[in-house]
């Protein structure tokens, strides 16, 4: 039971950090999309999208800048480098998006690198 405690302060403490960051880059840049993904990621998980590598694949382009406001799933194959931030991800999907040369970063990261929020894709 202990370890179960502390484990949902860890992840309350991450999810009051993500939440404080998307607010602040809300306001700094006032870039509709960092407000939408803090709607997003307060919602209920029942309600947040699962997407596959393959639907990643078929609708972006090697370079591409992409949050999932959901869970990324390893089904199917991608063939093309793009920076990825999303709610979860598991181990396939992530093997596989470093696998090709893309990178995997925390949704903090994506807010410090595109502040302005220009240039990256909701899927999901």
């Amino acid at each position: 039971m202990e370890h179960d405690k502390v484990t949902s302060m860890f992840t309350n403490t991450l999810n009051d950090n993500t939440k404080s960051s998307l607010r602040d880059a809300y306001k700094k840049s006032e870039s509709a999309i960092w407000k939408s993904i803090e709607k997003k990621f307060e919602s209920s998980r029942s309600n947040r999208s699962e997407v596959n590598v393959s639907k990643l694949d078929n609708i972006t382009k090697e370079g591409d800048i992409v949050i999932v406001p959901g869970k990324v799933l390893g089904s199917g194959i991608i063939n093309h480098k793009i920076i990825l931030s999303c709610f979860s991800i598991s181990v396939a999907a992530m093997k596989k998006i470093i696998d090709c040369g893309g990178e995997v970063i925390t949704i903090n990261e994506l807010v410090e690198q595109y502040p302005d929020g220009k240039g990256v894709r909701i899927i999901g």
